[in-house]
């Protein structure tokens, strides 16, 4: 076999090597007329030094670069610390491999060296390609066309063979420009900056720097909104007198490292949004041709050897029938690298924050994440911890994709196999890209387009307390029918959702109890942490008493963090003395904010709706900077002697099962009354599914139950 690869890139040359590893023949095509890499610093985090020790190159990439002890993120303004991520010896023990920071021109060299010369042909301006049933050939300008068995994309974002695939698509500028520059060791000799990851996050900017040689070279990454400054090319030096005037609020140490710089490059920071298909017939797409992603995982530069590593694994497999094996790379890559992407944009997002309330919010968020995840895994192990070697042994369906769950996951049912792929489905990468915004739009858009309110349900605003809320009566019901109200909190993390969106949900409660369901419109994290949805969960209750309804008429209800929710706001009127209600309704609960549940890492990767990061997001975005191990804020730590009856209800095989089973002896601990319904083969919160055969039997034992505990 021969393969042709179009671009001396990261991904095009650690492609060549993994071929030639492999016992595969491989020619690189590129324009350039030398290997001689324009940029910076460039980040290899555990998953790609894992290729690049496999390939033997490890050691060379070692010898010239700077393993970082941590990553260190500070306020710009004051230099606070707001986040640290171990590395050096832990991280590397952790993650497996060491991430290491080098100079893009010093990788290109080693990667280049690895190579036979004549493999790699400069010069070469490659037009476009056609291909047969026999193989594929490039066609290129001045010069004899090259043929081959299979042809390779490794193109970069202004790829002439994906435009060729698939057309001309936009590419998305992100409203950021980047000032990269270089600073000599002796020019810091005076400014401490410790072989770490050094980061300060300010208004709408940034500024990412490292050694990147040890001792020897300094590597700052600055980016700012786009309006600042209007050159976006690689080749012309930028203005350094702008470069300064957007940074002219800076900490001390962040200044005195900014005055030693003399020349800055500027570029714009784009990408294009992931594409259904990379692949036609004996032609397919790799790196930035494929995937192109913003800077703010590090990972553009690893997917490219992820893809390498993969791609001549399969053509290695498939040695008789390429075609095939290029279908298989795909598959395998690029539900990950479609993760990947929409994970850079979302870091992206958060660190450029603007406006003060939101920069709070995320910073609380980090402060959070330190109590529950001290190495970082929430955010980062979904890049890191992947090592390639071993993941492509594994069967293609078991890679993961947007919704963190193995592709090829199946339930035992249609009905719940439909349950699933909602889930699945819930949020776009667009979606997760934009952060909890887009999360939370999406989430509405789930409720909303799958689970409309009827026509003829009751709905009615309501104000308990001073907290917004919807009253919810099934078809037929009055007033004066009324004999049982469910206080409902809806589920989302703390962070998603409305009450709005959980109505449909609502009147089926109201119809299993007979009454009315009131779901509340509770505010959310990370605009409002904890306390503001169990202030408002208080005086909803208290409202509800207020307007005339008894305690021993109300049903405390919600699901997932709604169902948490729920239960710290019993665990409060206890407290506080207030009469109790007659019972709790908690389906499929979020109980234990600090994620030590065995369930989360057990059924990881086959629960759409729930996974350790999403839910480590969620709930630091919630707690922030308040202690998680708080009975207010994880209800199963808390003192559950004296509460109401208790239903309960949860998925075996759902991530947060394990809050259930331990909720369930906490509660038979405290001598309290508790009805626990366990459902198979289904997915989290089940029963905003009415399709599903298991809700309609758990809402008719929650009515059998509501007419016991209520009298």
């Amino acid at each position: 076999m021969h393969v042709l690869i179009v671009g001396a890139g990261i991904a095009g040359l650690t492609a060549a090597i993994a071929l030639r590893h492999k016992g595969i023949d491989a020619t690189i095509i590129e324009q350039a007329s030398q290997l001689s890499e324009i940029g910076a610093g460039i980040q290899i985090a555990a998953n790609g030094s894992v290729v690049l020790r496999e390939l033997g190159l490890e050691q060379a990439v070692a010898a010239k670069s700077v393993i970082p002890g941590s990553f260190d993120m500070r306020d710009i303004r004051d230099g606070k610390l707001l986040w640290v991520a171990p590395l050096g010896e832990e991280g590397t023990r952790r993650w497996g491999a060491p991430l290491y920071n080098i100079h893009r021109a010093d990788l290109i060299e080693i990667l280049a060296d690895a190579l036979p010369s004549e493999s790699v042909r400069l010069g070469v301006h490659c037009t476009g390609f056609s291909q047969d049933d026999n193989g594929v050939t490039v066609h290129v300008e001045d010069g004899d066309d090259l043929h081959g068995h299979v042809l390779i994309g490794a193109d970069g974002i202004h790829s002439v063979i994906r435009k060729q695939l698939f057309g001309e698509d936009e590419v998305q500028f992100s409203n950021i420009l980047m000032w990269r520059a270089l600073i000599p060791a002796e020019k810091l000799e005076h400014v401490d900056l410790p072989e770490r990851g050094n980061y300060w996050f300010g208004p709408g900017r940034t500024l990412i720097t490292y050694w990147i040689r040890p001792q020897n070279l300094y590597s700052i990454l600055a980016s700012v909104p786009s309006g600042e400054v209007h050159r976006e090319s690689w080749t012309e030096s930028g203005d350094i007198d702008e470069l300064r005037a957007s940074f002219a609020d800076l900490e001390p140490r962040a200044q005195a490292m900014m005055d030693q710089i003399d020349t800055a490059f500027l570029t714009g920071m784009f990408y294009r949004d992931p594409i259904d298909r990379w692949t036609d017939r004996r032609v397919t797409l790799m790196g930035d041709a494929a995937h192109p992603m913003v800077p703010f995982l590090a990972q553009g530069a690893c997917q490219g050897m992820e893809d390498a590593w993969v791609l001549a694994t399969m053509l290695e497999h498939y040695v008789d029938d390429p075609m095939a094996g290029l279908q298989e790379y795909e598959q395998r890559r690029r539900p990950r690298t479609t993760r990947v992407q929409s994970g850079a944009r979302a870091m992206v997002k958060l660190v450029h924050e603007s406006e003060p309330e939101r920069i709070k919010a995320r910073n609380g968020r980090w402060k959070g994440m330190q109590h529950i995840d001290p190495m970082a895994e929430a955010t980062w192990s979904f890049v890191w911890e992947y090592n390639v070697l071993e993941e492509v042994k594994r069967p293609a369906g078991e890679v993961l994709g947007l919704s963190a769950t193995r592709e090829d996951k199946r339930m035992e049912r249609p009905e719940s196999q439909r349950a699933f792929d909602m889930w699945k489905a819930a949020f776009t990468a667009e979606d997760v890209a934009r952060g909890h915004d887009g999360m939370r739009e999406g989430y509405e858009r789930f409720l909303t387009t799958h689970f409309p309110a009827p026509d003829d349900l009751s709905v009615e605003n309501a104000e308990l307390g001073g907290v917004e809320a919807l009253r919810v009566r099934a078809a037929g019901a009055t007033a004066a029918d009324n004999r049982t109200t469910v206080l409902h909190f809806h589920g989302g993390g703390y962070m998603l959702g409305s009450a709005k969106g959980s109505v449909e949900y609502a009147g089926r409660l109201a119809r299993a109890v007979g009454g009315d369901c009131v779901t509340v419109d509770y505010r959310l994290a990370p605009e409002n942490p904890y306390p503001a949805a169990l202030d408002d969960a208080v005086d909803a209750y208290r409202g509800l008493v207020n307007s005339g309804v008894a305690p021993s008429r109300i049903l405390l209800s919600g699901e997932s963090s709604g169902a948490g929710l729920a239960l710290a706001l019993a665990l409060t009127l206890k407290m506080a003395g207030d009469q109790q209600p007659a019972g709790i309704i908690a389906i499929c609960p979020f109980a234990d904010l600090t994620l030590s549940g065995a369930s989360i890492k057990e059924f990881a990767g086959q629960d759409p709706a729930a996974n350790r990061d999403t839910l480590a997001f969620m709930a630091a975005s919630y707690f922030q900077e308040h202690e998680p191990r708080d009975p207010l804020v994880s209800p199963l730590f808390g003192d559950l002697k004296g509460l109401p009856p208790l239903f309960l209800s949860a998925v075996e095989g759902e991530s947060l099962y394990s809050d259930s089973s331990r909720l369930l002896e906490r509660a038979r601990e405290a001598d309290v009354e508790v009805t626990m319904v366990p459902v198979k083969d289904s997915v989290h919160v089940y029963t905003l599914f009415p399709f599903l055969p298991e809700t309609t039997e758990t809402l008719n034992e929650i009515s059998r139950w509501a007419r016991r505990v209520t009298g």
